[in-house]
């Protein structure tokens, strides 16, 4: 599958979109105090009109700074945080590629458990015309 391509403009309409729904977003960000530069961040959603139910966004480190547990202490602030602050929280949701093996292991040590799976297909256009004409469609 192609990467996807994120403008400053896409940005702001996702967020728009996200906001005038009612969600709110927390962010946690990690910085290098010796050099002044982030080193990770972490993010949740939560919407007071699903109040039992948090979502956890993105977590990254910066490669630089990978390796040291830093992803872990992150997310584990970030939840430590939000539970606190909205005891009627009862699951927290994340999303997980499969090939993402740091974030799998601090999910599963975590305790977080497949929820529901998505698996998306991608082919090439082209193919898909030889298949069709291959067959007379």
């Amino acid at each position: 599958m192609e990467d996807m391509k994120v403008t400053p403009d896409t940005l702001r309409q996702m967020e728009q979109n996200l906001f005038a729904a009612g969600n709110r977003r927390w962010t946690v960000y990690l910085t290098d105090r010796v050099y002044g530069k982030a080193a990770g961040l972490t993010e949740v959603f939560w919407n007071p009109n699903r109040a039992m139910i948090l979502n956890q966004g993105f977590t990254g480190v910066y490669p630089t700074y990978r390796g040291k547990g830093l992803g872990r202490w992150l997310k584990a602030e970030m939840l430590k945080r939000l539970l606190a602050e909205h005891p009627e929280v009862e699951f927290i949701r994340t999303g997980n590629a499969n090939s993402n093996a740091p974030m799998l292991k601090i999910n599963t040590e975590m305790g977080f458990k497949p929820y529901s799976v998505n698996t998306i297909w991608q082919v090439a256009t082209e193919q898909v015309e030889k298949y069709l004409s291959e067959r007379k469609l």
